[in-house]
């Protein structure tokens, strides 16, 4: 009769451990599956779904935030190399409302999560189509760069 009474529970001791192990991972799946729907879908913080409505201003506020990701600076580079010529030259001399684009190159050289090559690649394409302005931008980028130390 010991022996049966042993041996029940040995057997109501296995039975709850295998209970207690499906119920754990029956918990850790419906947490996980929880978890995964409320992900919400974040819209890109340079507004690609409505790139007609974005100023130079949009992007000097984008650039000039120390919290902006660096991939929320290339874009924000790539979106200004695209869309935002500088203005010509008056006299040989720079318009007034051409000082906004250089301050765009200057906080751009300037921000802690820029890298060289994004730096390199905006100073390129911009004297390419700006090669009037090659020597402002220079100066500008230059500014920025000094602005890190």
């Amino acid at each position: 009769m010991n022996e049966s009474i042993i041996f029940n529970e040995n057997f109501v001791f296995i039975a709850m451990v295998i209970v207690a192990i499906v119920l754990g991972i029956v918990g850790v799946i419906v947490v996980k599956s929880l978890k995964k729907e409320k992900k919400p879908q974040k819209a890109p913080p340079t507004q690609t779904n409505n790139d007609s409505n974005i100023t130079l201003e949009d992007l000097i506020i984008i650039v000039s935030d120390k919290k902006s990701s660096k991939e929320e600076i290339a874009k924000a580079v790539l979106y200004f190399v695209k869309k935002f010529p500088f203005p010509p030259k008056t006299n040989g001399r720079v318009p007034s409302n051409a000082i906004a684009y250089l301050k765009f190159v200057s906080l751009v050289a300037g921000h802690k999560k820029s890298d060289a090559k994004l730096i390199s690649y905006m100073t390129n394409e911009l004297d390419k189509s700006n090669f009037d302005y090659i020597s402002e931008i220079e100066q500008y980028k230059n500014i920025g760069l000094r602005s890190r130390m």
